[in-house]
């Protein structure tokens, strides 16, 4: 009997540990590194690795854990993800930022939803619900470029 029980309890920990990954993604960042305002300290030698060898300006993924970077609210916004640039990234970088993509995908859909229903109630304009109908549209496409760039970068065995 209590064989049974911890092999129980080591099966409800393995468990438990599988659900506790999706915050794996948190160690995923985009480097804005065509934003006009600057960009963080910790994207500077990413960036400069993926703009030596472009004529533009394009974005890169951070796999790292600076929370300036990690934290940005809307990171499928504020710029085109159609070049993305990815650094030497490990197997499990790989499937962090697939998570990340998911997540942020979702988050920008659920915002979207609510202020849907914010209009529909009549709580908001019709101007802030564009303008919402737009980030959302924006961030489906970057998701889409970010998936895109995912499939096509050979991950490390």
């Amino acid at each position: 009997m209590k064989r049974l029980s911890l092999l129980g309890l080591v099966l409800v920990a393995g468990l438990g540990s599988g659900l506790s990954q999706p915050n794996s993604a948190a160690a995923v960042g985009i480097c804005k590194c065509d934003n006009a305002k600057g960009f963080e300290t910790s994207c500077l030698p990413i960036c400069k690795e993926a703009n030596e060898k472009t004529s533009f300006f394009r974005p890169a993924v951070y796999f790292g854990d600076d929370p300036k970077v990690n934290s940005d609210q809307t990171p499928l916004n504020g710029t085109s993800m159609k070049f993305l640039y990815m650094s030497r990234p490990t197997r499990q970088g790989m499937e962090s930022f697939r998570q990340f993509l998911e997540n942020s995908r979702t988050k920008a859909e659920t915002e979207y939803r609510k202020m849907k229903q914010a209009y529909l109630r009549g709580h908001v304009g019709p101007e802030e619900f564009v303008e919402a109908e737009k980030q959302r549209d924006e961030a489906v496409v970057n998701y889409q470029h970010g998936m895109r760039a995912y499939l096509n970068t050979p991950s490390p065995r």
